[in-house]
């Protein structure tokens, strides 16, 4: 038994928490606690040390006090945490039936329940209900405080010192008021002092966020961050000003590395990532060819890696520019960013900028400086180290070890040349980075030479005779060093520069000078007009091209993003193709490229296609050099080797640097924001850390397959009509059934009256969304009005189609391959713009 340690207190419990309760809520801090259990009688001028002595006694007994009940060993800071406002301090008192009740300080007598511990147990019992909740509270507000943080600490348009300048700011504009009222309501008896030392928790959870230097370590303890590795370049000596005297001072001139081994451990122990990618590492076995995981290459490479779990890795290279680039600084504002990716992944994933990771920066001026192998030594060591051995990872209480290969080194063509130490300029003798035909050949070659392929052997021997000249290379490339990888390995073309801003750019300015200034089938200003007035559909509205200059069609250089270029090349033939004459040469050779251009675009490519492919490549440029006179540019040699790069490397869509540039917007915007000029590559580095951070905790990496947060549900009967479709299809629905307006697969927006279309295996059915459905399993359901195709149109390079009065029926949306699709109305007719290399079929799927 327990007696109040206060003079004159005759209070007793066998409960040293009841004790701390009973001393908190009616006696506050004595000047002497004094033990009173058995003959002790040690003092203490510190609450902390007595409560500790007390334990001590328990201790000695077993823990077991008198009436059987077990108490555990505690220590002040654990009051905080088992004890609750709604503990109730209990007297025992006698009562009429010779039974004693168990009165409370509040008045309410709870009778015996006929056990010795009765009372005692149902209070344990509501005391862990209570904590169970409070530990949860807690976490909650633990987790809306880190989201709060990491939120807007992931604007890219925030700096990061604004951020915390605003805790601070809500910190003593409103939680250090609030703490302080908390301790008057404390102190004048308002509240307990377990219910304040709650709010002392929660405030404590908030103040470890004050600074940046916290909440990284905050954030380091919860396994969300990892600091980027700073490495010195060279140390230079500058002007500066030491101990008030100026004076030469050490100025070290630096790059970036992230921490990759951490990031590509949580992303893959991230929810879903990790299954996704084992899903998509099996090779394709119906004839057609998607990631790179088809290519002969990857087969080659992993043949002798059965018992390894490997995942490809792509590392992109790509220089931008973040600030003002006619400055006096302007060549430190451009940077070179690294970043990688898995390149297996499907698409709706891919495009997902989250999945895409920051591996580091550099200046693009120090580059210019220091060679490749000591720049990127850093990195190809961990590149090495996750090949060889592997990566440990922890995914639903499983240890699995993953070995990460590099598949490609992607970028644009003169970055590529001076990653991988190969001659730069593009009227270079030896410029290709696959083959080595000279300038002169590839000016002229329509088809690619296979025996002119750069092997290991030629490119050792070249490296023996040294001379850029006669060879293309410059010097041994570091990454040669990986074992599984090779410079003669890196099979890649980008789709984005050789195709859309090389190849259709160069032919648009052929095409628009003939069409204008030659033939005078139409003026600029009418081009301008009728690109102006074209529909050009939702799905296309947010590239629509700006207007055609007469200085560029002079200089045969059309200047647009290469999204308005793909979108003006696609519509071209319904903006114009009314004007053109039939079986005009200039125009049949344009229709060349749009199906050169569908072919290459497709995320599945048949095998059967690359033949025909070659065919089109081939007449393409041999019709360019005599219809134009003019020499074909490197980007046509690259497109000649683009079926040997399908075939080698897989689909180009699912590798082309669209993405990867994309991603350079977050670094542009968040360098205007800052004013930080002296390492800027650290700043970007810091808040690259703090998005994964948020990505992690958020888990943003993979897009739900359906996601129907956003629809909205209307109930209403179900018409006649509906009824019958849905009964003929073996579905069961109630009376009253559920529509919805809308709902999203894969990140694209279906909605009522729109189109899209169902691909199967170049098969296409097309169809218009009438309603939606969610029948009683909570699946969606599709009725949809067929579209049929009257024929093919040459000359637009479209289907003609209308549509049926012919209902469909349509479920399993999760295993179909659906995309949203625009049609468009000239001359009264219905057009579908799309190359003939699909046939719209009327397949039930």
């Amino acid at each position: 038994m327990i007696r109040c340690v206060a003079p004159r207190c005759t209070w007793k419990s066998q409960s040293i928490h009841r004790l701390h309760n009973h001393l908190n809520k009616h006696h506050g801090n004595l000047d002497v606690y004094e033990c009173n259990i058995g003959d002790c009688s040690r003092k203490y001028n510190v609450k902390h040390s007595f409560y500790r002595h007390l334990n001590k006694h328990f201790e000695r007994t077993n823990n077991t006090v008198s009436d059987g009940t077990v108490e555990q060993p505690c220590n002040e800071d654990s009051f905080t945490r088992t004890e609750t406002t709604t503990d109730k301090t209990i007297h025992q008192a006698p009562v009429n039936d010779g039974r004693q009740a168990m009165i409370t300080e509040d008045g309410h007598d709870d009778k015996y329940d006929g056990r010795e511990d009765g009372r005692l147990s149902d209070e344990t019992t509501h005391t862990s209900i209570f904590t169970h909740n409070l530990h949860m509270i807690i976490n909650q507000m633990e987790n809306a405080s880190l989201n709060f943080n990491l939120k807007y600490l992931s604007a890219n348009t925030l700096p990061r010192k604004v951020v915390f300048d605003i805790h601070q700011d809500i910190q003593n504009m409103f939680l250090n008021p609030l703490h302080s009222i908390i301790g008057l309501l404390e102190s004048s008896g308002c509240i307990t002092a377990d219910g304040k030392t709650v709010f002392d928790e929660l405030f404590n959870n908030m103040r470890c966020n004050e600074t940046e230097y916290k909440f990284i370590q905050y954030l380091k303890k919860n396994d969300l961050y990892a600091e980027p590795k700073e490495f010195v370049l060279s140390n230079e000596l500058r002007p500066g000003i030491v101990r008030n005297e100026q004076q030469m001072s050490n100025d070290p001139i630096t790059a970036i590395l992230m921490p990759l081994k951490f990031q590509l451990r949580k992303y893959l122990e991230s929810d879903g990532v990790l299954d996704i990618i084992l899903q998509n590492l099996t090779p394709s076995s119906d004839g057609c060819i998607r990631t790179m995981i088809d290519g002969n290459l990857w087969k080659q490479r992993t043949v002798n890696c059965d018992k390894k779990l490997i995942v490809p890795l792509n590392v992109f290279f790509d220089d931008f520019t973040t600030g003002d680039t006619v400055s006096s600084h302007a060549s430190k504002t451009s940077i070179c960013g690294i970043y990688y990716y898995v390149p297996c992944l499907p698409v709706h994933i891919l495009t997902k900028l989250s999945n895409i990771h920051i591996a580091g920066f550099i200046l693009s001026e120090d580059r210019k400086e220091f060679d490749n192998s000591y720049l990127f030594r850093n990195l190809v060591d961990i590149l090495i180290e996750l090949e060889e051995e592997g990566l440990e990872i922890h995914v639903r209480g499983e240890k699995l070890v993953v070995h990460f290969m590099l598949g490609f080194i992607t970028g644009d063509n003169l970055g590529l040349s001076g990653i991988l130490d190969l001659v730069e300029s593009a009227r270079a003798n030896y410029y290709c980075r696959l083959c080595k035909r000279n300038r002169t050949q590839r000016e002229n070659d329509t088809v690619e030479y296979v025996e002119t392929f750069r092997t290991i052997k030629s490119y050792e021997e070249d490296l023996i005779l040294d001379d850029v000249s006669l060879s293309g290379i410059k010097r041994d490339s570091i990454f040669n060093e990986i074992p599984s990888f090779h410079v003669t390995y890196n099979v890649y073309f980008d789709l984005m520069h050789d195709l859309w801003e090389g190849v259709c750019v160069y032919g648009l300015g052929h095409y628009f000078n003939y069409f204008i200034n030659v033939k005078k089938i139409f003026s600029l200003d009418e081009l301008n007009f009728r690109k102006n007035t074209f529909v050009f559909g939702n799905l296309n509205s947010s590239n629509i091209p700006s207007d055609i200059r007469d200085t560029n069609i002079s200089k045969s250089k059309i200047k647009m993003t290469t999204s308005e270029i793909k979108t003006l090349v696609n519509f071209l033939p319904l903006i114009i193709g009314m004007l053109i004459p039939e079986k005009d040469e200039v125009w049949n050779h344009f229709c060349l490229l749009l199906q050169i251009c569908h072919i290459l675009m497709l995320r599945e490519i048949p095998i059967e296609y690359l033949d025909n492919l070659k065919k089109l490549i081939q007449d393409h440029h041999s019709q360019y050099l005599t219809l134009f006179n003019d020499t074909l540019k490197p980007k046509h040699h690259n497109l000649l080797h683009y079926a040997t790069s399908i075939m080698q490397s897989g689909a180009p869509r699912h590798q082309w640097a669209m993405r990867e540039e994309a991603k350079h917007r977050d670094s542009k915007q968040y360098s205007r924001a800052t004013n930080n000029k002296i390492n800027l590559c650290k700043s970007l580095a810091i808040k690259a850390g703090f998005k994964f951070a948020s990505d992690v905790f958020c888990k943003n990496f993979v897009v739900p397959e359906i996601d129907l947060r956003e629809s909205q549900i209307l109930n209403s009967p179900l018409s006649d009509e509906h009824k019958q479709l849905l009964c003929a299809d073996g579905i069961v629905i109630g009376d009253v059934i559920r529509y919805i307006d809308k709902f999203q697969k894969h990140g694209m927006v279906f909605s009522n009256d729109m189109y899209f279309y169902i691909m199967q295996h170049s098969l296409m059915s097309i169809f218009w969304l009438e309603k939606i459905i969610l029948d009683n399993n909570d699946k969606l359901v599709l009725i949809c009005c067929r579209i049929q195709s009257r024929q093919f149109i040459d000359h637009f390079q479209s289907f003609e189609v209308y549509k049926t009065n012919e209902k469909q029926i349509i479920t399993n949306i999760e295993k179909l391959q659906m995309r949203s699709v625009n049609l468009h109305r000239v001359n009264e007719k219905l057009l579908l713009r799309f190359c003939n290399y699909v046939n719209i079929v009327n397949i039930v799927p």
